[in-house]
């Protein structure tokens, strides 16, 4: 009984795992593909709520004295009710609350989840089993024959929940092992919430999901109107930005500068990839930043002969050389080029977790809260650039904003390419510049990170 017992607790544990990284996309996935699937109209406004509330929800979170562990299992206890209310009814009232749920369970699972390995890791030997990693996979493999093979999603959703249930034992053995931690570690009060700052969020993340219906769906809306709202947005973000800007001690560029690159690898060129490789560009592209991100790390390490300055130098280098080889779009080129950003950003990640968490002394709860927090800023300031060009070049052009989302021509290649490519990446690589050097200033300012 008591090696049954062991053997369902390592089972959770993988669940746990496999959940906290396929989180933040595996729920928008299975939304998209019913959409797609049922062209119902109701999971098109799940999209958008999940996208939104996703977004919204690492700004919103740790308003509550509650410890990291406790805000992993509410995100295990509602993962559960969103996936279960997606496999029950298509009303609308339901799929949107749904949306909610799983929104901000994607937001958030992966960055509690990775805060409290880092306890463990600062308290205790705690390690992964090469175990949990195959059943990692195998539940890898199960999603994607449900994909391949179109068993239908209502089948996938019933297995989300059950998948969070499963994963509760686990939440709370980590919760109890974790305990250690917090009598040597106080959790730093919650500061009071600002109206001003209530009434910006509300208004931008409105913006957002009105920006985010419009890639979904053709809205008769006057395209000045379309680019007055993205300005806007704009400078709400940078008031967002300005306030939470001494959150964090270090790391600020650095962390704002991932998140941009993301979203220029992931967002943008998830469909301008399609104009290069056709309809299996957007999946090149993420296998493309899979593969970069997994391996940035060791593989600048090993050229690097296991010097960190040496292959912190090569690492940028080869960010600035991806930005010039991405612009050129022939696709040998333009492969390399978001296999170097993307090689990057997996090299900068880990060393950005130590960073940040290191230098978080009042709340080590709150270091990689801030973290997301800083890197979804740069996701949406260059998804607001991206959609500012596209509403620009669709003004000029004459052209549907659906277009680029859903190419209809060959021939707009060119055009988007002139008009947004090419001045996107330039601003990647501006921001991506100002990060490399402006870090020299931030290091001398806090040379404790």
């Amino acid at each position: 009984m008591t090696r049954l017992r062991h053997s369902g607790l390592d089972f959770s544990v993988a669940t746990l795992n496999f959940l906290a990284n396929v989180g933040i996309v595996l729920p928008y996935v299975l939304i998209l593909f019913k959409y797609q699937q049922t062209h119902n109209t109701n999971y098109l406004a799940a999209i958008v709520v999940f996208y939104v509330a996703r977004a919204a929800s690492v700004f919103s979170t740790k308003h509550l004295n509650l410890k990291a562990s406790s805000y992993l299992l509410i995100c295990l206890w509602l993962g559960a009710l969103g996936s279960l209310l997606f496999s029950l009814t298509t009303n609308l009232v339901i799929v949107l609350m749904g949306a909610l749920c799983l929104g901000y369970t994607s937001a958030n699972i992966w960055p509690y989840y990775l805060t409290i390995k880092l306890h463990l890791s600062a308290q205790t030997d705690f390690k992964l089993k090469k175990f949990y990693w195959l059943i990692f996979l195998a539940l890898g493999i199960l999603f994607g024959l449900d994909f391949a093979l179109n068993w239908g999603y209502r089948l996938a959703f019933v297995l989300l929940a059950l998948l969070f249930v499963i994963a509760l034992p686990a939440g709370h053995l980590l919760s109890q092992f974790s305990l250690a931690f917090y009598t040597d570690h106080n959790i730093a009060q919650v500061r009071p919430i600002k109206p001003w700052r209530v009434i910006v969020f509300i208004v931008f993340f409105a913006a957002i999901g009105l920006l985010t219906l419009l890639r979904k769906a053709t809205l008769q809306i006057a395209l000045p109107a379309v680019l007055g709202i993205i300005v806007v947005a704009i400078v709400l973000l940078n008031l967002e930005l300005a306030a939470d800007w001494q959150a964090m001690p270090a790391n600020k560029l650095r962390i704002v500068n991932r998140g941009f690159l993301l979203s220029f690898v992931l967002l943008f060129n998830s469909f301008f990839g399609v104009f290069i490789f056709g309809k299996m560009g957007m999946y090149l592209v993420f296998a493309i930043y899979l593969l970069g991100f997994e391996t940035g790390r060791p593989l600048y390490q090993l050229l690097g002969q296991h010097d960190s300055q040496r292959a912190t130098i090569m690492a940028r280098g080869g960010l600035i050389l991806g930005h010039l080889l991405v612009v050129t779009a022939q696709p040998s080129l333009y492969v390399i080029g978001l296999l170097l950003i993307s090689l990057y950003v997996g090299f900068e990640n880990p060393a950005i977790n130590t960073s940040v968490y290191a230098t978080e002394i009042d709340d080590p709860d709150l270091a990689i809260i801030h973290k997301y927090r800083f890197s979804t800023y740069g996701g949406l300031l260059c998804q607001l650039c991206f959609f500012g060009l596209l509403v620009i070049i669709s003004r000029f052009k004459q052209l549907a904003l659906l277009n680029f989302f859903a190419p209809t021509s060959a021939a707009l290649k060119t055009t988007y390419l002139m008009g947004m490519v090419w001045p996107l990446t330039a601003i990647s690589l501006i921001i991506s510049l100002i990060t490399l050097y402006g870090q020299r200033y931030f290091t001398k300012a806090h040379p404790q990170s």
